[in-house]
């Protein structure tokens, strides 16, 4: 997944813990196996081939993860999508160089992307895709998924506290360490790496970030965000930085895009439907005129540094 992932286990058994260790981590490679769009032998980069010339028959878990994807997609008013690839390749975010492409070819990538354009065959157990050159790329969800999976191999063995993180920025707390009220994880602050925005202390649940500071472009004095609005083809604007919490990691991994992309109001009633669910959002630059947007009922999770730049 082009990051380093970390679990840390409580536990009286040291031999106990070091195994599911090795059981999660060994489950996270296999999830890597279907799902990366950079080996062209996954059953996911199969998929992306395939798709656009016949229904694609796939595995259970393919079919129940592109499932995933089409609930989330539809439930985050299509913020949420998957298949924005062509946008990031036509921006060249996975080269050295990535630069804004021509309005024709942003006009030709948007035409190959949507989510609208995957079609299921529940019964058939097929995907197929409407229209040549679709891909699913799993950049936005692929690693909560991962670690989800992870921690399931944890719980079947046994492990009732332990930490798993995918590249610091998607985690999840499988309880939480004896005698303390969670795992205490801080947000870092994009203006000043050295120091935490804010302190959370996650227990039973996960917590995703994404931001323009993992990874942008600079176009004369304009500075582009590799996170895109799917709706428009266009980097999404006016935004710094997004931490979500919920219950799943597939879930706040996703569900960060979606909250960088919607509009206050849409984030506020997409929230308020997701039971465990919380926001918080940096909005502006993210310099010191920047603002922090709290979900109102999550003021008491995100334990705010009130000496951060």
């Amino acid at each position: 997944m082009g990051t380093f992932c970390e679990i840390q286990i409580y536990h009286s058994d040291v031999s106990l813990a070091q195994q599911a260790i090795r059981r999660a981590f060994d489950e996270m490679e296999r999830v890597e196996r279907l799902l990366s769009n950079y080996d062209p032998e996954s059953e996911l980069s199969a998929l992306n081939r395939e798709a656009s010339r016949s229904p694609f028959r796939v595995s259970d878990e393919l079919l129940d993860f592109v499932r995933r994807c089409q609930v989330l997609y539809e439930g985050t008013e299509n913020a949420f999508d998957p298949t924005v690839g062509p946008l990031v390749r036509a921006w060249g975010f996975s080269t050295p160089h990535p630069g804004r492409p021509s309005d024709g070819e942003i006009a030709a990538a948007k035409a190959k992307s949507g989510f609208d354009k995957v079609q299921l065959n529940e019964a058939a157990r097929t995907v197929s895709y409407a229209v040549a050159g679709m891909e699913i790329d799993p950049g936005g969800i692929g690693k909560g998924y991962a670690v989800d999976r992870a921690v399931q191999v944890l719980r079947e063995g046994s492990i009732e506290a332990a930490l798993v993180s995918a590249g610091g920025s998607t985690l999840y707390a499988l309880g939480c360490p004896p005698d303390r009220p969670g795992w205490r994880i801080a947000i870092k602050d994009p203006a000043d790496l050295q120091r935490a925005l804010a302190l959370v202390d996650l227990c039973g649940s996960s917590l995703s970030t994404s931001g323009i500071s993992e990874k942008s472009v600079e176009v004369g004095s304009h500075r582009y965000s590799h996170i895109f609005d799917p709706r428009t083809g266009e980097p999404v604007e006016g935004m710094c930085q997004v931490t979500v919490i919920a219950p799943s990691a597939t879930e706040s991994d996703a569900l960060t895009k979606a909250a960088f992309i919607l509009p206050r109001d849409s984030v506020l009633n997409l929230f308020r439907r997701r039971a465990g669910a919380h926001v918080l959002r940096l909005e502006g630059p993210c310099g010191k005129d920047r603002s922090v947007w709290i979900t109102p009922w999550s003021s008491s999770v995100f334990v705010q540094n009130r000496n951060a730049s």
